[in-house]
């Protein structure tokens, strides 16, 4: 069981944003006190305050068993929430994608990391996310229309979340808050692969927890792993190129809870055939990172004031991580993500 943590607003009492990287929670991302400026420095209308707000939520379970993929988005005039099903042994690839109006009791979001739900409901397809503060953990229930069904949980006990706020273009921020290389607990089952007990299998989750006046037309590249080492150890990745590195990033890697910071770091790879591998490298050399896609999730959409060319790419690292300790921690055959991502919020 937690405490309560102590109220930490993102938005000061003069409407600014605070910048740099959080090692206590972030309890409100209080947006609607930000003081939003046009580029020629007048207060923003209110339909840009608005309008601009964009926020997401990706949750995901690693094995070598299963991978699973789940997310809500809210970009303002629609709300999307994806999961996908992989199976590794048989490379089989369960996609749902849903899109709806933000009305009614189809939808439900906070702003609050550590409060509130975030639910998608359109018919039998249903998605939930949420903090229970009684067990100190992530909460993901997800019900698909032909009868998949997930219902996870994994704990900030002995955690350190990456938490960040960085400026975004000239007046806007983007503060993120991810996870990566914590156990999971629950199942997951589809009629297409049965049902995997999380634990047994060494399952572990990450989770990328997203919000701000972000970019209006912004790209990146993202890296993710999480797995179990040999020797029984928690490792997870995470690492960005093109958002969240104006003063400050959000590159890191955990074991076994702990946060190791990372460099700058690029990605090599084909844009014309995502199919190809992947080198991915930090400028101060604590990552070293070879990826093999074996599967994607991906979606284009161009609504002419919205767009999104979106693909997630599944499949095994090999490659170094060097800690804040210089051990040297090797990497074989570990699941995880890449992403080639466009979107114009």
């Amino acid at each position: 069981m937690t405490t309560n943590a102590p109220e930490h607003r993102l938005i000061d009492a003069q409407g600014r944003v605070e910048t740099g990287i959080f090692s206590d929670r972030i309890t409100a991302i209080n947006y609607r006190d930000f003081k939003l400026r046009t580029a020629m420095g007048k207060p923003a209308g209110a339909f840009r305050r608005w309008f601009g707000f964009n926020q997401f939520q990706f949750c995901s379970v690693i094995s070598p068993d299963v991978i699973l993929g789940v997310a809500i988005a809210h970009p303002r005039l629609a709300t999307v929430s994806f999961a996908y099903f992989y199976q590794p042994s048989t490379r089989k690839l369960f996609r749902y994608n849903l899109k709806t109006l933000p009305i009614g009791g189809m939808v439900q979001l906070s702003q609050r990391p550590y409060e509130g739900e975030w639910a998608f409901s359109m018919g039998k397809y249903q998605c939930r996310m949420w903090f229970d503060p009684a067990s100190n953990s992530r909460r993901v229930v997800l019900k698909t229309r032909d009868g998949a069904v997930a219902d996870i949980s994994f704990s900030e006990d002995n955690f350190s979340p990456m938490r960040i706020c960085t400026p975004a273009d000239m007046t806007g921020f983007a503060f993120t808050q991810k996870m990566g290389g914590v156990r999971a607990r629950g199942h997951i089952s589809h009629p297409q692969t049965g049902r995997f007990d999380l634990e047994p299998i060494g399952a572990c989750a990450t989770m990328d927890w997203t919000a701000g006046y972000l970019r209006r037309r912004c790209f990146w590249n993202w890296t993710c792993l999480s797995g179990v080492l040999p020797d029984g150890r928690c490792v997870g990745v995470n690492g960005a190129c093109g958002v969240n590195e104006t003063s400050y990033t959000e590159n890191c890697f955990w074991v076994d809870g702990k946060l190791h910071k990372v460099d700058s770091i690029a990605f090599d790879y084909d844009p014309n055939d995502l199919f190809k591998p992947w080198h991915i490298t930090s400028y101060d050399g604590k990552l070293d990172l070879h990826f093999t896609p074996e599967g994607s999730m991906d979606e284009k959409n161009n609504f002419i004031v919205m767009a999104s060319a979106f693909d997630q790419m599944i499949g095994r690292y090999r490659g170094m991580l060097k800690t804040d300790d210089g051990e040297t921690i090797e990497l074989a055959d570990m699941y995880g993500f890449t992403e080639e991502h466009y979107a114009k919020w």
